[in-house]
């Protein structure tokens, strides 16, 4: 464990990473971190502070300078950015006269050469040397390098009591298995089970969560360093969502299990923004490039996993909309955005243009086999709504879209059913797809064309409408048409899919007009929606990411606005 620990500390970025890891550790082992990470500036050197004891010993300050990597003579003395050393000189000359609590003053002072690796052993007498020529009664120097961050780990965040032999052994299992995605991330999810089994109150909560965070990153890291992160992402996605299971009834946006949560959440982003950065966007504007990368001649591989993609791209979105909304709530832009707004609106544009182009160079999306690709199509459409830059897009995805089901279901082609095991498709493939019996039996329910008419309607798709409703009525009469909203189950299954909850609108209208007084009559009847953890404490985006998980329909409650506007008749 120790090894896999110290590979993973070696990999860390300076800043938002190893940096982010440190307070946690130290806060485990007692001590009062009173310098946390600012980013875009040190702390006259000092990147984290804190006072207290270790191992017993008398309670001291101790001031961390931190680096990533190994220590060479590049990041001790060269021309790097921030080198080590001349922080360790401000460290002396400005922060101990000047900056240090008055409370400290007359306390030992540890300063804390940080790294993830070890010293190269070209520099090691340089280092020695300085510590010895600038030790004085008051003033102490240590090196926490990988090794010794490594052991304070196993000591204090992944201890016996707190991450048992048995959750290591998983972590381990997880990690060795990072090509096998699937079978990673579920080695994984035991742990964070074993993790939150025995998380009853908030101190627990907390310190579990922390501690499925560190895994978490060890995870990523060796992901990161592999190549490969889809285990990674799997495996955030679900640890985010168990976590907000067991954290909602304490999260007050300042307390410790909401700083926990904080911290899962952002590591959730770090993976999704490093798998988008690295597997999507750099392809989409590739024609047939991603559908190319599934490596597979067979067309159902390549139709679930660009589905799968969609939905990916589309969660990101969701939750980058989320944080500008916030931004300008706080800051409302009167007389131009700050840097942060102007980022958020900037990542906000790449990824709602990206699922443009994806769409665009991979027209297997034009044709969902599976009817609960719906749920994919809808993440990505609430999404794209919010900018009327794409309706034009959006528009002819539509048209497109539900012609091709309609033609395929008509023509005996892969229209969409209800199974979604690729066994089902493959056996789907290879029926006689114009048998009646069979026809009715795999197309018994439907929501994506209740989802199809829905958005027609929204997107004043009069003709592409009336193409629906008349399919609906000559050839769907079998079908179940319905949607599903969340219920009063939902809040206690919907993070965790522990069982089935909300309700199935059936009967559903395949008019446009029709449909959209239904779905608008539902969400203001219906509201379970609204007294969910995730929206009463401004979370909203958890529900997107837990339907994409857990394979539930994107609840209409997310065009509310758009269906008021409607109402009154105005756009």
């Amino acid at each position: 464990m120790k090894l896999i620990l110290k590979q993973y500390l070696a990999s860390l970025k300076e800043r938002n990473e190893l940096d982010a890891v440190l307070p946690d550790l130290l806060s485990s082992m007692g001590m009062n971190v009173f310098i946390s990470p600012t980013r875009g500036f040190k702390e006259y050197g000092v990147d984290i502070a804190a006072v207290g004891q270790v191992n017993d010993e008398e309670e001291k300050v101790y001031l961390f300078s931190v680096k990533s990597g190994n220590l060479t003579r590049e990041t001790w003395n060269g021309s790097a950015a921030q080198a080590l050393r001349p922080s360790l000189d401000e460290i002396q000359d400005s922060f101990i006269p000047s900056r240090l609590p008055p409370e400290h003053a007359n306390k030992q002072i540890v300063i804390c050469l940080c790294f993830g690796g070890d010293i190269n052993s070209g520099i090691a007498q340089d280092v020695s040397g300085y510590e010895k020529k600038n030790t004085r009664d008051n003033i102490t120097f240590e090196n926490w390098n990988g090794d010794k961050l490594s052991e304070f780990i196993q000591q204090y965040l992944l201890k016996e009591e707190l991450l048992p032999s048995s959750s290591q052994a998983l972590l381990r299992k997880s990690l060795a298995l990072l090509e096998e995605p699937e079978s990673s991330s579920r080695h994984f999810s035991l742990l964070i089970d074993e993790a939150l089994s025995n998380a009853t109150d908030a101190d627990s909560i907390a310190s579990s969560i922390t501690r499925i965070n560190v895994c978490l990153w060890v995870l990523f890291s060796w992901c990161r360093d592999d190549g490969n992160l889809e285990a990674a992402y799997l495996s955030s996605e679900r640890a985010l969502l168990l976590a907000w299971d067991k954290v909602k009834d304490y999260y007050t946006g300042r307390n410790k299990p909401s700083k926990s949560f904080d911290s899962i959440l952002d590591t959730y982003q770090r993976i999704t923004d490093c798998y988008v950065n690295r597997c999507l966007i750099p392809y989409v504007e590739l024609k047939y490039a991603l559908s190319h990368a599934v490596h597979s001649p067979c067309p159902i591989d390549v139709n679930i996993k660009i589905f799968d993609v969609l939905g990916r791209l589309s969660v990101k979105g969701h939750w980058v909309l989320d944080s500008l909304s916030k931004s300008y709530a706080k800051n409302l832009p009167t007389d131009g955005e700050i840097e942060e707004q102007e980022n958020l609106r900037l990542r906000l544009r790449e990824i709602t243009r990206s699922i443009n182009l994806l769409a665009v160079n991979n027209p297997i999306l034009l044709s969902p086999y599976k009817d609960s690709q719906a749920i994919d199509i809808g993440i990505a459409l609430t999404l794209l709504s919010n900018d009327s830059d794409f309706d034009e897009f959006v528009q002819g995805w539509l048209s497109e879209m539900a012609k091709m089901c309609i033609f395929s279901f008509e023509s005996n082609g892969m229209y969409p059913i209800v199974h979604n095991s690729y066994e089902n498709l493959l056996e789907h493939r290879k029926k006689d797809k114009g048998d009646n019996s069979y026809k009715n039996k795999v197309t018994g329910a439907s929501i994506l064309y209740p989802l199809l008419t829905v958005f027609c309607a929204l997107y004043k798709l009069d003709s592409v409408s009336q193409e629906l409703e008349n399919f609906a009525t000559d050839k769907l009469a079998h079908s179940t048409l319905q949607y599903w909203y969340p219920n009063q189950h939902s809040e206690q299954s919907m993070y965790s899919n522990s069982d089935m909850h909300g309700s199935a609108s059936t009967k559903f209208p395949m008019n446009g007009k029709l449909a959209l007084a239904h779905i608008t009559e539902e969400c203001g009847s219906a509201d379970s929606f609204r007294r969910m953890s995730a929206v009463i404490k401004d979370k909203t985006p958890l529900i997107l990411t837990a339907c994409r998980r857990y394979r539930y329909p994107v609840p209409f409650h997310y065009l509310e606005d758009w269906l008021v506007i409607k109402d009154k008749g105005i756009g």
